[in-house]
């Protein structure tokens, strides 16, 4: 080991402009004031000795040629820093701690052991999580030498899954399911603007396969059947993006599953899967033609809309959330100088857990999905010529209230922001090294989507793209970053213009 002396702990763009830096995170403020990217903290213990034991058996044997010493930029980047910290561990299977830590649902976690069964099925197993983990944490450290790892985890991952589910033993495997699901989880990490969700959906595909081939076998035990409850949600989420309708097996298989739990405790969570369903169908129905009868569907959709409210209300005490008020001095909404800037308004939410957190802004993200049709056809009856002037009164009347809705749901999805940053009860500021950080993989829509509703101000749609960014960053999300420069471009993805 050599001693380097004192380093400063400063970011790469804060030491090479000799500003002071404030070392917060997940980047520092003068990073985020300059709109630059942020290369991450240098860890001053791990850089202050530097591990020359392969220097020194390559330096002593004769067979090996003398190497040439590493830069200093290479020895001292965050991302080596994060290796040595990690000495124990293989650079290959440090995506694995991460991942764990982070991504993994509680009901595959605690029967980890039980889903890698066999060699085979484990390796897809192990090699899709490192895949993940390692993706992640590229982006948090942006080290290219974890980015090629992690693609060569993937490609050995998608291999050992290949391998899996051509052997018809495994191919319906709680673990071909969990790796498959893991896959997909990577294109998130890995995404480009090329293709926000294109390859996603590709491993989407994917798991309904599987769903479909593993039938109501697949809820004989509980492993198989908290898999299947947690696979089919991204399922019907991408379905809104495809807009394609839910295919009636897997509504048929929910309604089993749900007799297979016996209906204790899970039953807000089944209702709302079925709501979600019935609303991407009706979106789904508008490729043929939103304007043959649109005030039939308008009176639909706000049935649906009820519906969703009255699940709302119902839910048990245990499964809602807390809401915290902040003092004036800590409030957010965008504002450059607050002091606490995940914090959007005057409050924000506390949840029992993040997958409780994750059905609450599923249940927002398609209120304000249906909110923005409603909204859409409304405006188009609001303005027919051959209607009386007190129903186009009543349509201007539904667009008023969508948009003040829309406006609730877009608040409370900034209110939950806070939670998964690591805010607590008592304590409303960031850490980054929170376990709930990973349960952002499944905010990042709805706060997108709140971003680019109708009516939308600047403020929110800025802090959003803000929040975005450092979710991007902070967490290792690629996607994130994407959708936050899309934002800042103002470049819409709404799917409403394309229907009409």
């Amino acid at each position: 080991m050599v001693h380097r002396g004192k380093l400063s702990a400063a970011c790469g763009p804060c030491r090479s402009r000799r500003l002071k830096c404030d070392h917060k995170k997940p980047f520092c403020s003068q990073c985020i004031r300059a709109q630059r990217e942020c290369s991450g903290y240098r860890d001053v213990s791990a850089g202050r000795f530097y591990d020359q034991t392969e220097e020194v058996k390559k330096k002593n044997s004769s067979a090996s040629p003398s190497p040439t010493s590493p830069s200093r930029e290479q020895t001292l980047s965050p991302s080596t820093a994060l290796v040595r910290q990690q000495l124990s561990i293989p650079l290959k299977d440090q995506g694995a701690a991460f991942a764990l830590s982070r991504y993994l649902s509680r009901s595959v976690g605690t029967n980890l052991p039980h889903i890698l069964g066999t060699t085979a099925t484990g390796r897809a197993v192990t090699a899709s999580i490192n895949a993940v983990g390692l993706a992640a944490l590229s982006n948090i450290h942006q080290s290219t030498e974890l980015m090629l790892t992690a693609r060569q985890e993937y490609v050995s991952a998608l291999k050992q899954t290949n391998t899996v589910l051509s052997d018809p033993l495994h191919a319906t495997s709680n673990a071909s399911l969990v790796a498959v699901s893991f896959l997909g989880m990577y294109e998130l990490m890995m995404c480009d603007a090329s293709s926000l969700m294109d390859k996603y959906i590709k491993h989407l595909d994917g798991s309904l396969k599987l769903l479909q081939l593993r039938g109501t076998e697949q809820f004989q035990d509980p492993v198989g059947l908290g898999l299947f409850t947690q696979s089919r949600i991204p399922i019907v989420l991408g379905n809104f993006w495809l807009k394609r309708s839910t295919p009636s097996w897997l509504v048929q298989l929910s309604h089993e599953a749900s007799v297979y739990r016996g209906g204790e405790g899970t039953g807000s969570e089944d209702a709302l899967f079925l709501l979600m369903t019935r609303v991407g169908d009706l979106c789904a129905s508008l490729r043929n033609g939103p304007f043959i009868e649109p005030a039939k569907f308008v009176k639909r959709a706000l049935e649906l809309d009820a519906d969703l409210n009255a699940w709302a209300t119902s839910v048990e005490p245990s499964r809602r959330y807390i809401v915290v008020n902040v003092p004036e001095p800590l409030q957010g909404n965008g504002k450059q100088g607050s002091s606490c800037r995940s914090i959007y308004g005057d409050h924000y939410h506390i949840y029992p857990d993040t997958v409780i957190s994750a059905w609450w802004n599923d249940y927002r993200f398609i209120r304000l999905l249906l909110h923005e049709v409603i909204c859409w056809l409304a405006c188009h009856l609001a303005r027919k010529e051959d209607l009386e002037a007190g129903v186009r009164r009543t349509y201007a009347q539904t667009v008023a209230n969508s948009k003040a809705l829309s406006q609730q749901m877009a608040e409370d999805i900034c209110a939950s922001v806070p939670y998964h940053l690591g805010a607590t009860e008592t304590s409303p500021y960031e850490d980054w090294d929170s376990t709930r950080t990973g349960g952002v993989i499944r905010l990042i829509w709805p706060l997108f989507v709140a971003a680019e509703r109708d009516g939308a101000t600047p403020e929110t749609t800025g802090w959003i793209a803000d929040t975005l960014f450092k979710i991007g960053y902070g967490v290792g999300i690629r996607q994130a970053l994407v959708m936050s420069n899309l934002l800042r471009s103002r470049s819409s993805l709404s799917w409403l213009p394309e229907l009409s």
